[in-house]
């Protein structure tokens, strides 16, 4: 039965034309078959009770009539079934009406002049439900028909000879009904009209916001389409890119490898010849040598000892490369200040140094022989610019600082302006003090030692008020240390 009916109301519908076209089609043809069904319903419920008049028998026809439109809308004839349903339902109840007044005269009642008029007024509304506001020649058209069909009904009845009075009734306002159903028909009319407006209005806003989203969505599409194509090709570049780094890293290794090589051969093989250079001066007899031979031997000494002074540096920091492999301990850091302090004893007895220590920290992750170099470094540059206006006063503390242990060494000395040599600082044979002897090579040797454990040096000092080199080693034994850069 379901399948059966939707087949029915599907007739004539075009699967190439807009849906709003196809669901007027679906409409006319429900529409058509609910009107024949209860037409023929209440055909057979007045065959019962009246048996077979000449009335029943229109209603029975009016009721197979009302399928016609199924029919012309299979033969692709929209406007034309529509306007046959709205016609064919105002026509037949006028034509029903006036037969049904010939069947029993003798029994006449006046309500069989009322009962029809309501299915006209009923009838107004289907221009609306057949038709889109646009279609306005053929909603006119139906509006029509069923305008005429109400205003119409006495003076047909009375074309036919079966008008009110015409058949005996005295009712003396009965002509004002008409002005009654017109009125309810405009009514019934312009309410339709209304909520189509509003209807078809917000379809319209619905379909234009759907076409807005679809839009939308194609948009979105398009570039989640260019953003996959994006992340493709940027994948390709980071993978590039990649290779890149790992060729440069693997070229960087052995460049360093390449370095490292030479410098420790330039180092250790030059030391033999430099040694036996600075044993046969040694060796040699300058008594014998005039004035300018002995003044050119000497030079050349001094030359021979610079050179073996610059190798011996070269084989320090080598050998610095080379330790940041080792295990790093716990070392114990006053054990280590101690050893310092005891091979700087001479040192600060001439000096008259006073050495303050403060250690909340006691042990220190790092590598023994690099802290002890370190400790050894900064309390000897201290001793050596200490300013000459004021007793000597080192202070060796440490602090527990986040990750890191903090080993700090401060004096009062000559200190040095940070802003104007802070990129000299740590360079290798940098000085800033001309009056002492040295190789600008210690806090070279400090910096390097420290990051190479993946440490770090900091330094504050102000001009003839004092310097104090802050180092931090990293607790963690598991961090491996930096490499240094030679």
């Amino acid at each position: 039965m379901v399948s059966a009916w939707y087949r029915l109301v599907q007739t004539g519908v075009d699967p190439d034309a807009p849906w709003q076209v196809n669901r007027h089609i679906v409409l006319c043809n429900a529409t058509a078959l609910i009107i024949s069904f209860v037409t023929c319903g209440i055909s057979l419920l007045s065959t019962a009770y009246f048996g077979w008049l000449t009335g029943v028998i229109a209603a029975w026809t009016a009721g197979f009539v009302f399928l016609l439109p199924i029919a012309i809308n299979a033969f692709g004839f929209r406007n034309v079934s529509r306007l046959f349903l709205i016609f064919s339902l105002n026509i037949g109840a006028l034509a029903i009406s006036v037969v049904d007044k010939f069947d029993t005269p003798a029994s006449l009642e006046e309500f069989q002049f009322f009962h029809l008029r309501i299915v006209l007024l009923g009838s107004s509304l289907f221009p609306f439900i057949l038709f889109r506001l646009t279609e306005r020649g053929p909603l006119a058209a139906g509006v029509l028909i069923n305008l005429l069909s109400l205003l119409l009904f006495d003076p047909i009845h009375e074309a036919w000879g079966a008008g009110y009075y015409q058949l005996g009734f005295q009712a003396p306002h009965y002509y004002f009904m008409n002005y009654i159903c017109v009125a309810m028909g405009l009514i019934l009319a312009g309410c339709s009209f209304f909520l189509k407006y509003s209807y078809e209005t917000a379809e319209a806003k619905n379909e234009s916001l759907i076409e807005s989203l679809n839009q939308a969505n194609q948009t979105i599409g398009k570039q989640k389409e260019m953003l996959t194509r994006e992340n493709l090709q940027l994948n390709q570049s980071l993978v590039d890119k990649n290779l890149q780094l790992v060729q440069t890293n693997e070229e960087l290794i052995r460049h360093n490898s390449d370095l490292l090589q030479f410098s420790y051969t330039v180092s250790h093989n030059l030391r033999g010849p430099v040694s036996s250079m600075i044993g046969l001066l040694n060796l040699m007899d300058t008594h014998d040598l005039t004035g300018d031979n002995q003044a050119i031997v000497a030079y050349l000494k001094n030359a021979t000892h610079s050179l073996d002074g610059t190798i011996k540096d070269l084989s320090s920091i080598i050998d610095i490369r080379n330790k940041i492999s080792r295990v790093r301990q716990s070392v114990d850091l006053n054990e280590e200040l101690n050893h310092v302090l005891t091979l700087l004893q001479k040192d600060i007895d001439d000096s008259e140094a006073m050495i303050h220590r403060h250690l909340q920290v006691d042990a220190v992750h790092t590598v023994k022989p690099m802290l002890a170099s370190v400790l050894y470094n900064l309390v000897s540059n201290a001793i050596k610019y200490r300013s000459p206006d004021r007793p000597l006063v080192i202070s060796v503390t440490s602090r527990a600082e986040g990750e890191f242990s903090i080993v700090e060494v401060a004096d009062n000395g000559l200190g040095l302006d940070v802003v104007r040599f802070k990129d000299k600082l740590f360079g290798l044979y940098k000085r800033f003090h001309t009056h002492t002897d040295g190789k600008g090579l210690g806090l070279f040797l400090v910096k390097l030692q420290v990051e190479a454990l993946g440490g770090r040096v900091d330094v504050a000092s102000v001009l003839n008020h004092g310097t104090t080199f802050s180092v931090s080693f990293r607790n963690s034994l598991a961090d491996p240390p930096a490499s240094p850069q030679l």
